[in-house]
């Protein structure tokens, strides 16, 4: 699993370990006016106890495949009922076979969570209810990762743990946060991210992510040539999808996550490879097109 570290925002950080997961988690509310500033303490410690006690799969996930899981809490209100809202950054990396690198998986930013939480209070959690707003939201975004992860070893592998979202997301129904209509930017929501990764339409994309990373990235560091064109053709794979569903939020999402690491992937490229995957990328990702540019140099 992945182990969780948050820093609050008077700078305590702490960091603990678990069977699956390495996680990282930040907590700040730089804008909120509180006179009780233990509660950030208190909620991180049982935040730390909720992820990494817990045991999230079935599976004897090596020490060194360990999901490295990126947590930013940005509070903005805390209501004198004890609500909190705000946003939240999640973000996971994977790492690539025979390298020490380590590829970015997920980078998705909810700007519309809720939850309440009392100093002290314990972080409870079952599976098909909700005890607990947080512990939901921090189940729903940790099965989230899981996808992602099992999806880049086996194609369509992470599908259980996507579901396990989607059922935490039914019964969230009328919770604020968890609306199709909420977050601010459209569909941009966990209602649409969790439908589209458990939509057959968007399949494609899920299986250019095993591709990607099993058949391109695990591959280039002995065969560069080889893993950069498996990456090539993971990518002409989004083409039918695109012509037909243009600017997915599962595909913002990737390329969200990964231009930066796409570019250095074809900096060693051929100069006909290069002017062929620009052309490529202005269909698939035109908002980092001026990023791509950096491919010539």
């Amino acid at each position: 699993m992945r182990s969780f570290l948050i820093i609050i925002a008077f700078s305590l950080t702490q960091t603990l370990f678990s069977q699956e997961i390495k996680s990282t988690v930040q907590v700040v509310a730089p804008g909120v006016q509180m006179t009780n500033k233990q509660i950030l303490t208190t909620l991180q410690n049982a935040i730390l106890q909720f992820i990494n006690n817990r045991k999230w799969t079935e599976e004897n996930i090596e020490n060194r495949e360990k999901i490295e899981l990126s947590i930013f809490f940005n509070i903005t209100k805390i209501s004198d009922a004890n609500e909190i809202t705000g946003s939240l950054q999640i973000s996971s990396v994977r790492p690539i076979f025979n390298s020490t690198y380590k590829a970015p998986l997920l980078n998705f930013l909810d700007e519309d969570i809720y939850f309440i939480y009392r100093e002290f209070d314990n972080l409870e959690y079952q599976e098909n209810q909700n005890m607990n707003d947080l512990t939901s939201l921090l189940a729903f975004y940790t099965n989230i990762s899981l996808g992602y992860d099992f999806d880049s070893y086996g194609e369509l592998a992470g599908s259980s743990y996507f579901q396990k979202a989607q059922n935490i997301l039914n019964v969230m129904s009328g919770r604020p946060g968890w609306a199709q209509t909420d977050g601010k930017g459209g569909f941009h929501n966990k209602f649409y991210l969790s439908e589209n990764l458990n939509n057959a339409r968007f399949q494609p994309i899920r299986k250019m992510v095993y591709a990607y990373h099993r058949q391109g990235l695990d591959v280039m560091f002995e065969k560069p040539d080889e893993g950069r064109q498996a990456i090539t053709e993971s990518f002409k794979s989004l083409q039918d999808l695109i012509s037909v569903q243009p600017n997915s939020l599962l595909q913002k999402t990737f390329f969200s996550a990964k231009f930066s690491e796409i570019v250095e992937v074809y900096k060693g490229a051929t100069v006909p490879e290069k002017n062929n995957i620009l052309v490529l990328l202005s269909q698939l990702d035109p908002v980092h097109l001026q990023k791509y540019e950096k491919i010539k140099a």
